[in-house]
């Protein structure tokens, strides 16, 4: 396995051990607003990257057979939304990584899971890429060995990440490859990555020229690619988890400015109650297909993932007006109205009072 070791240029790095899962909450939010600016705290991108690999998030999802506390899913996408409040960039690379750990338990091999696994706990991270075409990258043989080239675009910082999980064919069959991002020929087209505290930051673009596939690159199955695959499913929950938090970072802002209509934000909060209850609910669909047997276990992760995303993208487009005002059309009864005005007062209030989780 020396071929997919992390270690390739990098120093060896030691993470903290996150025991519980609200300790892995506790330091989500700490650094987030590490991340979001909002600490005060000083530092390039590189020292807050550092700083997070340092955490122990990146191992929170390992499996407990590799010495890690497997949080449940529904936690990992806590994690993803608390992120997303603060900072997007810093939500879109837990996502990512994630996403890979998980490709790595459904369609790893043995060594491959032990390597990652272990790299992991000690702060090694996983980005994620997709080529410029969306299709999957060919993989050609010129004779001697297997190669590949490309343009793909990569999860935000993807350079200080230790392997890039990318779409790859060969043989006619569509799989994963686990490239080392220290690899030859892999060439980022950006001169740093050093992105506005708290703001959405671009996919990382690369170029990838002629750059040697060795075989411990390559993950067992190609499933990874069909629709009910587990990490297919985690990566829609992830998402919806994401587009969930930045909508809870605009409500936060926008009663920061003080004045919000209670109407208003008893309606959006319950939007929010809402989703955050679907979310959970295909957190544990997911639970359930990473230790059930029956394909009928992957289709109800991937179908309770697919409707979490929907109420995700529905109420981040609500917040995407970057305003608050009474709803004019919506058929709602005096009673109804009431209980949401009096709800609205509630939350303004408790924003007012410096409470949490508005």
């Amino acid at each position: 396995m020396g071929t997919i070791s992390s270690t390739l240029d990098h120093p060896s790095r030691t993470a903290a051990v996150i025991g519980t899962e609200d300790e892995a909450l506790t330091i989500i939010r700490t650094l987030a607003g590490v991340f979001g600016g909002t600490t005060g705290e000083p530092g390039t991108a590189e020292l807050r990257l550092e700083l997070l690999s340092r955490s122990g998030l990146f191992g929170i999802s390992v499996p407990t057979d590799n010495g890690g506390i497997d949080v449940s899913n529904t936690v990992l996408a806590t994690i993803c939304c608390e992120a997303a409040v603060r900072s997007a960039p810093l939500a879109d690379i837990l996502a990512a990584h994630f996403v890979g750990l998980e490709s790595l338990r459904s369609h790893g091999t043995e060594g491959q899971r032990k390597t990652v696994f272990a790299a992991a706990l000690a702060g090694a991270r996983v980005a994620r890429g997709a080529a410029r075409s969306g299709e999957a990258l060919p993989i050609l043989s010129n004779g001697v060995a297997l190669r590949f080239g490309g343009e793909v675009f990569c999860t935000p910082c993807a350079r200080h990440a230790d392997w890039v999980l990318l779409p790859v064919q060969t043989g006619g069959r569509t799989g994963k490859l686990l490239l080392p991002v220290r690899s030859e020929g892999v060439h980022f087209v950006a001169n740093t990555c050093e992105p506005a505290p708290g703001a959405a930051q671009a996919a990382e673009h690369v170029l990838l020229k002629d750059v040697a596939v060795e075989p411990d690159f390559l993950l067992q199955a190609s499933g990874d690619a069909a629709p009910v695959a587990v990490p297919r499913s985690l990566g829609l929950l992830l998402e919806a988890a994401c587009r969930l938090g930045a909508a809870r970072g605009v409500l936060e802002r926008l009663l920061d400015a003080g004045d919000a209509d209670p109407l208003a934000v008893g309606l959006f909060t319950a939007r929010l109650a809402a989703t955050e209850a679907i979310i959970a609910d295909a957190g544990r669909a997911i639970d359930a297909a990473q230790i059930g047997l029956a394909d009928q276990h992957r289709i109800n992760a991937f179908q309770a993932s697919a409707s979490a995303l929907a109420s995700a993208q529905a109420v981040a487009h609500d917040a995407a007006s970057a305003r608050l005002e009474p709803p004019a059309d919506i058929p709602l009864t005096a009673q109804v109205m009431e209980a949401l005005a009096e709800s609205g007062r509630i939350t303004i209030d408790a924003h007012r009072s410096g409470v949490r989780d508005v």
